[in-house]
């Protein structure tokens, strides 16, 4: 069976499950399935990634992140030159920043749905921001997204791990499990693949000798 678009997928649940009575409830499996994608940092993806521009006001320290923001890849200021601004929690932005001092922004933070920085803007800038967004929820039947588009399985079997509860088949949830914990590792492993080329990850030590 084909899995390209929305309706396919709802189909093949129901195959899946061996069930034809489900047609009001897979939706709902499958928009579980994406909210716990959305939260499981195992599913970050480079094709979760984006570039938002923010604009930042004179005098200002924060700005309102993107509706579909998860978390956050790299920030940086387009002054000149440009700042990559370095991440501090918020309780260490709000230490070392405690005097409200203005000043070209060097770190940033994030907290609720806020971007802030430190120190406080001393003119109008722009933040280039890039970050993992939330995926295209599905909706009509023709949709389709990158997740659906590549790994197919991951949503299949996400969906099938979500109907369990619902089904009362507690048996059946590891089976679910256990296939949607493997897919989601395969795909871990084809970005960690794409990202660095199949190389092996060198850690680089700095030695200073005196």
């Amino acid at each position: 069976m084909a899995l390209s678009n929305y309706g396919e997928l709802k189909a093949a649940v129901a195959s899946l499950l061996n069930r034809s009575d489900l047609t009001a409830a897979i939706p709902d499996f499958i928009a579980m399935c994406e909210a716990s994608i959305n939260r499981n940092t195992k599913a970050r993806n480079r094709r979760m990634e984006t570039t938002t521009t923010l604009s930042l006001a004179s005098g200002g320290r924060t700005v309102t992140l993107p509706s579909d923001f998860i978390e956050s890849r790299a920030a940086t200021l387009q002054s000149s030159p440009r700042v990559v601004l370095g991440y501090l929690t918020p309780e260490a932005l709000e230490s070392t920043y405690a005097d409200e001092s203005s000043g070209i922004p060097e770190k940033f933070t994030i907290y609720g749905d806020t971007l802030k920085v430190g120190p406080k803007a001393n003119g109008a800038f722009d933040v280039d921001l890039i970050y993992y967004q939330r995926i295209t929820a599905l909706s009509a039947d023709a949709d389709t997204n990158w997740l659906l588009t590549y790994y197919p399985d991951v949503y299949l079997y996400g969906s099938a791990v979500h109907s369990a509860p619902y089904l009362m088949e507690d048996p059946r949830l590891q089976t679910w499990l256990g296939l949607y914990d493997r897919s989601l590792g395969e795909l871990a492993g084809d970005d960690a693949r794409a990202r660095w080329n199949g190389a092996p990850v060198r850690p680089s030590v700095d030695v200073s000798i005196v």
